[in-house]
């Protein structure tokens, strides 16, 4: 089988800094599948679809960190299963350092809650990474980085209507569920964003922990 009508579909964005691999997972549900679509091509159009708004987090001094992104088939163990490449042109981030821009280590990250409105399934939590000293003072993050962040978050939160090359796909942000063989037992759509005003933490971004 392959990618239908109602299918559920993870997209993970490979990046790279500090000498490792950073990841950020999102689960969608199609809701219009023009049938014509390879997942390189899924791929290409979800980038398109969030990069101007991810990019500005990130500062242009950044080097290549967008490495590529990964879309697999959900609940399906023969289904679609597809990576692209980010162009290097659109790899690094379009965001001005501040004054201040040597780079925080790389476990500190700016936290994003992604809301539900069931029990079903717990809230989302994304942390986003290459954060640098000018973005906070003190732990909290300044007003324009939290600024940033929320335009992000509405744009995740949001229906996913992909230009090309996908045209004619619609997908819906969702939070899922997964047992312990990554089967997804419960999901639900994103009902809104939170974004932490703290500076947050990934554990598995501390030197030595992996991905």
């Amino acid at each position: 089988m392959a990618i239908v009508n109602n299918s559920l579909v993870e997209f993970t964005l490979v990046q790279s800094a500090f000498n490792m691999t950073m990841l950020n997972v999102f689960q969608y549900q199609i809701s219009l599948w023009p049938g014509a679509v390879n997942t390189a091509q899924l791929a290409e159009a979800w980038w398109n679809h969030i990069k101007a708004e991810i990019r500005a987090t990130v500062v242009n001094s950044s080097g290549a960190f967008f490495k590529s992104v990964r879309v697999l088939e959900l609940n399906n163990p023969e289904g679609d299963y597809g990576e692209w490449n980010i162009p290097s042109g659109e790899s690094a981030g379009t965001r001005t350092p501040p004054a201040q821009s040597e780079a925080l280590p790389p476990y500190c990250a700016a936290a994003m809650r992604l809301l539900v409105t069931s029990r079903a399934t717990r809230p989302g939590q994304k942390r986003f990474g290459l954060l640098v000293e000018g973005d906070q003072t003190g732990g909290v993050l300044n007003g324009t980085m939290i600024g940033l962040y929320n335009t992000l978050g509405a744009k995740l939160s949001g229906i996913f209507v992909l230009g090309a090359p996908a045209v004619g796909t619609s997908m819906e942000p969702i939070v899922c569920r997964k047992d312990a063989s990554g089967v997804v037992s419960a999901h639900q759509d994103i009902s809104g964003w939170l974004v932490n005003p703290n500076v947050s933490t990934q554990n598995t971004r501390k030197f030595g922990r992996g991905i």
